[in-house]
């Protein structure tokens, strides 16, 4: 019985080191903003279509791009099904409404994940060395730890004031957040 409870004791202490651990990240790259110097390209992640995070992620990319911070964007971000136009065909109708500067755009409509985004966009861009990437707060240290891993050399990152959640909203998808950190162990360590 003592062993038992010596294996939860320890277990339970790495389990709570890790979710603080993971809460610490997240919270970094939610607050904190690095000085974006000009980079290569922009990538704005995708999230379900006609959500007010799509909507105000394509204008954060936006607002990047018409401040001549990148030449290209990429719109990264596939469809739910065959009915539907993909998330990063909604970015391009929404920011197609929101300027009438001529723009740069790849079309990345194949991913359906964070993972699949960066791989994509990365796959894309080709020998692109930096880029921004654009997502929720709560999002971005996923995000740019991925781009890491996919061979990016310099990642900024930048994400639209999140007015549009409720505060209940947003403690979940921080909550949520931890735990997909997580799951993406494996995809930081390999790559």
């Amino acid at each position: 019985m003592k062993k038992l409870w010596k294996i939860y004791k320890w277990g339970s202490i790495v389990i709570v080191t890790v979710l603080l651990f993971d809460l610490i990240i997240v919270l970094f790259f939610s607050f904190y903003r690095p000085q974006i110097k000009q980079a290569d390209a922009i990538v704005i992640l995708g999230a379900a279509i006609n959500t007010p995070a799509l909507y105000n992620r394509s204008l954060e990319g936006l607002r990047l791009y018409e401040q001549d911070l990148a030449p290209v964007m990429v719109l990264s971000g596939g469809r739910i099904n065959e009915n539907f136009i993909s998330e990063a065909t909604s970015m391009q109708r929404t920011m197609q409404k929101n300027t009438s500067k001529p723009l740069n755009l790849i079309l990345e409509e194949d991913s359906h994940s964070t993972y699949e985004n960066i791989k994509n966009s990365k796959e894309k861009l080709g020998e692109t060395k930096s880029i921004i990437v654009v997502s929720d707060q709560f999002h971005l240290a996923r995000a740019t730890i991925v781009a890491k891993r996919a061979g990016f050399d310099d990642v900024y990152w930048s994400a639209p004031k999140p007015s549009y959640y409720k505060k209940s909203e947003l403690a979940y998808y921080y909550i949520r957040e931890i735990f997909a950190m997580i799951a993406y162990i494996p995809k930081f360590i390999l790559g």
